[in-house]
């Protein structure tokens, strides 16, 4: 049976040349600092040839080992043990000083009087003596999106320029700034993309996409997960710019633009976010200009900016940082398309529809020197990329005092906003006792605390607002980045934009409405009027939100209503405990705990002991009894075993999906199309369909456009075993764009109303959406019957006929359903309508999930959805419950 091992063929580093380099063998020049082509083997920028990341980052560090402009430290480790390098490039004098320069970005991002208390801003001729004393901190970055190969190339180049080259304006540079170049944000996925190709390099699939995702969990979403920080290398970066550097400059690089532009770049598209700093706003339009003019200087035609890239969304690389004050933006430069060239004689005339139509063939404002076609080689994506860092780091020397004081004047201005309670409330609390579900309270305070937010923990109990808190609670004040709290935790009314009037509409970025107080399922307050804050501890996160009451001489019931549930039992059943599930409340007369929700678990004879321990190392929330509960409200329930179907089209859900099982102590294996079609299914309890078009399921790749092995899809086989499976008492799960496949496979009573539907007539690329959800049903157990949904271009569902064995525990409702973003069509096509549904077929069953419960690890308030249906599996003479249809379907 196939497990979680893609393709990695991978290449022999040259690790010994670093040695051999130093001990001058491998024929650097005269300066003794070593060029590119000295370790790697040869220049990146060939055509037709790709470095992994062995040989890059044995570069930075043998880079840094001859010169003593730059500065190299690991800030961490990718997902598969690869090192993270930031390399620091400066004068030797500014390097000596970092801790200093450290310190006057910190003092001026947060735009605090460090000496003084709470609230206390720092004068501005303080902030300006500052910044007269400091240095521009420019971070750039590659590599982030593995097949966007050429800025994954390009940093060992721009990082041996930055620090020999002798110009008067790298010299300013060097002088006037710390330039920051993160050597490759994702080297796992460079060793995937560079492997793949470099084993393709002549052959009839040398263009062809990768077979698996090119980060190990989330692919191209890696950049989708700034604010959620689920990944290590998400988070190692983040520390750097909210912990450790402050950078004023965060420079993100991408390909590829609209074509025929050769790169794009600020400023923005419309919408703009408002909660962002007018002064942020103008300073990247600032930005973007210096460096289309710098391109003009050297002749680069094809120069884009105003179109497709917006600024409303809070979630990419890019992003997180405007909403610090800090000045972040991307590029996307031209030819993604690996190492081998390509020819374009076939303009069109206008091009980027998706925001508005640029002339292709005539100069315009936003296009003012037109590409007019030709050979493209990643040589010249990398020398746009030059180009581009140039312009950059030498805006951030020139402007070096005026960046470092304006971000402590949008600092400033910030906290005076919040102490007015302008755009959003004076102060922010969170009671974790108040929430459905705690954990994810603590799990909230954790990313705001990773983000660089302010908060207090209280250690005593305070009265804000007319309202009495009690200790424990957390407090979100008036701060420098209070843009990025108040964007994670109000409500957005995204603007109808139509690509002319009466068309389609103008798609944004990504996500229209995406706040984390309503994903998460927070109870927060919000605080108009300024209080005194209580005693407490910055800073602080307490995972302490568990409970035991109760004797338990027969054993303990563990609350269902927290994600941090199964974390637990894992440990438990590893001590080969007995398990059951309470099928309806139960009454426990112990304390304060009247009754336990359905859903629970029953831990038969754990001892006191075993129930702090689970209370304390997971915060779980356990209730002694002195007598076993009724047998007839109690389920026999074990660990399931999970499968998750790996297509050779790797979608991202799958591996979101592996990311949030392993998070939360679920095991799970991989099967493939021939693991499936061979019918070898019976160890499994359940399998797992990633969203997914139903054609990719079916179909795969098509034949000739890969290597025989990773071509073809399920097929017929693979549905007839299927079908085999869930008839012999198998359960499958379904999510988003895989119900189509799932209801025209096991020919479920449901259709799909959105399939086919025109964006004119509904569309809803990315909003939050209200959920009814029935707590007593077994996929509903644990659940808030009021939760939302993260509607992703997702599925409605409706069902055909009427039939036994069926059940609708989870429907969008009639009327007020949207939550935050927009929505065109909804009242048409989703109100009232099924968003989950449960159909007996045989023996097993078929749980059809229309929307995906753990889009990119954010709706922690839907995660028990998605474990009940898998535990669901594993759950003798589980009660399916009639479940009630959904409102338009009575």
């Amino acid at each position: 049976m196939s497990r979680s091992k893609p393709f990695s063929g991978r290449f022999m580093r040259a690790g010994l040349c670093v040695v051999a380099l130093l001990a001058q063998a491998c024929a650097p020049g005269d300066s003794g600092v070593p060029e590119p082509a000295d370790i790697i083997g040869f220049a990146p920028g060939e055509d037709f040839k790709l470095a992994n990341y062995g040989p890059i980052a044995e570069y930075f560090v043998a880079l840094a080992a001859s010169t003593d402009r730059m500065v190299l430290e690991q800030i961490g480790e990718s997902t598969r043990g690869e090192p993270l390098y930031l390399a620091a490039i400066s004068t030797p004098a500014n390097l000596a000083r970092m801790d200093r320069y450290k310190e006057i970005t910190r003092t001026l991002a947060y735009a605090r009087d460090p000496d003084g208390g709470y609230g206390t801003i720092l004068p501005e001729d303080e902030a300006r003596a500052l910044a007269q004393e400091g240095k521009a901190i420019v971070w750039i970055d590659g590599g982030l999106h593995a097949t966007e190969v050429a800025h994954g190339q390009v940093m060992p180049e721009m990082a041996h320029y930055f620090v020999t080259d002798e110009s008067p304006e790298t010299q300013d540079i060097r002088e006037n700034t710390i330039l920051l170049l993160m050597a490759n944000i994702n080297p796992d996925g460079l060793d995937i993309v560079a492997d793949w190709y470099m084993s393709n390099v002549g052959t009839e699939f040398e263009m062809s996409r990768v077979p698996e995702l090119y980060h190990h969990y989330i692919g191209h979403d890696n950049n989708r997960d700034w604010f959620m920080l689920t990944q290590v290398e998400t988070q190692a970066v983040t520390r750097q710019l909210y912990h450790n550097w402050f950078p004023q400059i965060v420079y993100n690089q991408h390909q590829t633009g609209p074509f025929p532009g050769r790169i794009w770049m600020p400023p923005f598209a419309n919408p703009v976010n408002p909660n962002l700093d007018p002064l942020l706003v103008s300073s990247l339009n600032q930005m973007g200009h210096s460096m289309r003019k710098r391109f003009d200087v050297e002749g680069k035609p094809g120069v884009s900016s105003g179109i497709v890239y917006d600024l409303w969304w809070n979630g990419s690389m890019r992003g997180g940082p405007d909403y610090h004050n800090m000045l972040g933006f991307l590029t996307e430069t031209a030819g993604a398309g690996y190492a081998t060239p390509r020819c374009y004689d076939d303009i069109p005339e206008t091009f980027g529809a998706r925001s508005g139509d640029l002339p292709a063939l005539t100069p315009s404002t936003n296009y003012n020197n037109p590409w007019l076609g030709g050979c493209w080689h990643i040589r010249d994506a990398m020398d746009y990329m030059m180009t581009a860092a140039k312009a950059v780091a030498a805006t951030g020397a020139k402007l070096k005092e005026e960046y470092l004081f304006n971000h402590y004047w949008m600092g400033r201005r910030q906290i005076e906003r919040g102490m007015a309670a302008e755009g959003g409330p004076f102060a922010y609390v969170l009671d974790p006792s108040a929430s459905h579900d705690a954990s994810s309270v603590v799990e909230f305070m954790d990313l705001m605390s990773q983000s660089g937010i302010e908060f207090l923990l209280a250690d005593e109990g305070f009265r804000a607002g007319g309202q009495d808190f009690p200790a424990g609670s957390y407090v979100i004040p008036p701060q420098a980045f209070r843009p990025y709290v108040v964007d994670l935790m109000e409500p957005k009314d995204f603007p109808d934009r139509r690509q002319y009037p009466g068309g389609p509409p103008i798609p944004p970025y990504d996500m229209t409405g995406y706040e984390l107080r309503f994903q998460m399922g927070l109870e927060v307050v919000n605080v108009d009027e300024p209080f005194e804050m209580p005693l407490g501890e910055w800073g602080v996160v307490s995972s302490a939100v568990g409970s035991v009451t109760g004797t338990g001489s027969a054993g303990y019931l563990l609350d269902g209503t927290s994600n941090w549930v199964y974390r637990g039992l894992r440990e438990y059943l590893a001590g080969g405990g007995e398990l059951f599930r309470a099928t309806r409340s139960l009454s426990t007369a112990a304390g304060n705990v009247a009754e336990v929700p359905a859903g629970a678990f029953w831990l038969p004879g754990l001892s006191e002991d075993e129930a702090g321990r689970l209370s304390s190392d997971f915060g779980l929330t356990l209730t002694g009894l002195p007598a076993a509960p009724a047998a007839d409200a109690l389920a026999v329930v074990r660990a399931p075993r999970v499968a998750i179907y790996r297509s050779w089209r790797a979608p991202m859900p799958e591996g979101w999906t592996r990311w949030v099982l392993d998070e939360y102590g679920i095991a799970w294996q991989n099967v493939w199309d021939a693991d499936i079609q061979g019918g070898a299914l019976s160890e499994f309890d359940v399998i797992v369909l990633p969203a997914q078009e139903e054609s990719g399921i079916r179909d795969g790749n098509a034949p000739g456009s890969m290597p025989e092995q990773y071509v073809g899809g399920l097929g017929a086989e693979g549905a007839a075993a299927l079908r085999s499976f869930v008839e012999d008492g198998g359960w499958l799960v379904a999510f988003d764009a895989a119900v189509d496949y799932a209801i025209s496979t096991f020919a479920l009573p449901f259709r799909n109303r959105t399939r086919g539907v025109s964006s004119q007539d509904f569309f809803l690329p990315g909003s939050i959406i209200r959920l009814e959800v029935d707590p007593t049903h077994p996929l509903g157990y644990g659940m808030d019957a009021d939760a939302v949904t993260l509607f992703a271009r997702s599925q409605v569902l409706e069902p055909t006929v009427r039939r036994p064995g069926v059940s609708t525990p989870v429907c969008y409702p009639e009327t007020d359903y949207l939550v935050s973003g927009w929505t065109l069509g909804g009242d048409e096509y989703l109100a009232g309508q099924t968003a989950a549904a449960q159909v007996a077929v045989g023996s097993g069953q078929v749980v059809l999930f229309a929307f995906t419960p753990h889009f990119r690890g954010q709706p922690r308030n839907t995660f028990k959805l998605l474990f009940n249906a898998l535990w669901g599996a594993a759950t003798e003479d589980l009660p399916m419950g009639a479940g009630a249809a959904c409102g338009a379907n009575r």
